[in-house]
């Protein structure tokens, strides 16, 4: 804001490409490693590609300064009531367009400040970036008036900023001194986490499917003398098909019999239609008893890391999917039963989509877990990055989440979105721990999105209006 203060809309839309071009360059690097050791595209290519995307996402950035620059110049209206409605729209629409990359929004920043991330369960992490937007516009305007002694209106708009954000601070601190009472009261049920960590470039590989197994089954033995009510293993965990691979499938139906518990897991899926094969990226869940209980087909699936975007005109694409396949998303939101419980399961980065997540928890899920292969990210931030986003699904929601993660993050997170446990990266081990049911829902839960397309279209109707009143 301040960069941009004496700029003609054109020149600020440009700063505002530099600003986001670095911004999500410095946090995406990783999907050049991604591309290079797992796509095996060239050094260059992949480059190149890592340049469009954060290119294109630069774009929310340079539209958001451009419209800073042209309200100002036609009307008096301060900073403070425009940018923080303006910024949450723009990453609205980020989340949307495109199949949608809301890949750390604002709102993350803040996810291990526990107080101020508890409007989401009203507002969704929305809520979260409009008070940080809030709080910098206010910081702004007291800083542009000071020099002209006119800061008295700027003073009270840092006042009336501090106020709204205090009452949010409050809230959050009312909210998670009500949620632990409540956590005393409640029932605790037993999950157990297991970590295989298996190297990603050699875990579609057919030879090493005995090996794989063996990896899980053992580590799955360690816990049975903890009595857990839930064994979950992570997203692909068994890199063949469950439904139709003999003997695998028998001796996973037998380790479920064996520790007394149900066992969910991922596993690629598959339904034929005459001679048409359609594959699915799923999660299966078990029972002790050697019954298939449920399963869950991902609906929203990666471009380029599960399907492959303008393939009849861009062949590459199927390059870059490699030997993982060309998945069909599934046809919607279902949960899994157990006789203690219902869940949803979300499968990878799913879990950044707040309005898929809480689907599950509006249908009648009370618990979510969220199985992942962050192996692709290898020793980069990413892991951490994708932790982060996971956390505010907790707390829009006010539900537990149970995290499983082949080479990590796993982790327990609890409805105020604390992370309770984890493991580390690269381990080999299992995480075991209790959580609670959720018996009622929130108002994001119910409404979903409301708050974002209030800001939406207050902002669309104000430059409309504006843009009329020009002529």
């Amino acid at each position: 804001m301040w960069a941009i203060r004496k700029k003609t809309p054109p020149q600020a839309a440009f700063l505002g490409f530099v600003t986001g071009l670095v911004f999500f360059t410095g946090i995406l690097y990783w999907i050049y490693n991604v591309l290079t050791e797992y796509g095996h595209l060239p050094g260059w290519i992949s480059i190149f590609l890592l340049i469009v995307l954060t290119a294109y996402l630069a774009l929310y950035f340079s539209l958001f300064a451009f419209l800073l620059r042209w309200v100002a110049g036609k009307t008096s209206l301060p900073e403070t009531l425009f940018a923080p409605p303006l910024f949450v729209s723009l990453e609205y629409l980020r989340g949307l367009i495109f199949t949608g990359f809301p890949w750390e929004l604002l709102g993350y920043s803040q996810f291990l400040n526990l107080p101020m991330v508890q409007i989401s369960d009203m507002t969704g992490v929305y809520g979260v970036s409009f008070i940080i937007v809030l709080a910098n516009a206010s910081l702004y305007r007291l800083a542009i008036t000071l020099p002209h002694r006119g800061w008295i209106p700027a003073l009270k708009e840092v006042l009336a900023s501090g106020i709204i954000i205090a009452l949010c601070g409050a809230y959050g601190v009312w909210k998670l001194s009500a949620l632990e009472t409540k956590a005393r009261m409640k029932t605790t049920f037993r999950v157990a986490l297991i970590q295989g960590n298996i190297r990603q470039d050699i875990k579609w590989e057919p030879r090493y499917q005995e090996e794989t197994l063996k990896i899980y089954s053992d580590l799955t033995l360690r816990v049975k003398d903890q009595r857990p009510d839930l064994i979950i293993w992570p997203e692909t965990a068994t890199p063949f098909f469950f439904q139709s691979a003999y003997p695998f499938q028998t001796r996973i139906l037998e380790l479920s019999h064996q520790v007394n518990a149900p066992l969910l897991f991922g596993a690629p899926a598959f339904e034929r239609q005459g001679r048409k094969a359609d594959y699915f990226n799923s999660a299966f869940l078990i029972s002790p008893q050697k019954k298939i209980l449920g399963r869950y087909d991902k609906i929203h699936l990666v471009p380029f890391g599960e399907y492959a975007p303008l393939s009849g005109f861009l062949e590459f694409t199927r390059d870059i999917i490699g030997a993982i396949g060309d998945f069909t998303p599934g046809k919607g939101v279902v949960n899994l039963s157990l006789p203690w419980g219902n869940f949803g399961v979300l499968i990878c980065y799913e879990a950044i989509f707040p309005d898929l997540t809480r689907q599950f928890v509006e249908q009648g899920a009370q618990f979510l877990v969220n199985i992942t292969n962050d192996a692709w990210f290898g020793r980069t931030s990413a892991p951490y990055q994708h932790l982060s986003m996971v956390t505010l699904r907790a707390v829009e929601n006010r539900v537990s989440i149970v995290r499983a993660a082949n080479t990590g993050i796993s982790a327990l997170i609890d409805p105020s979105g604390r992370i309770v446990q984890s493991t580390d990266l690269f381990t080999r081990e299992t995480l075991s721990g209790k959580i609670h049911l959720s018996k009622s829902s929130t108002f994001y839960t119910k409404w979903g999105d409301v708050f974002a397309y209030l800001c939406l279209g207050a902002t669309f109707l104000f430059l409309i209006s504006l843009f009329f009143r020009r002529g």
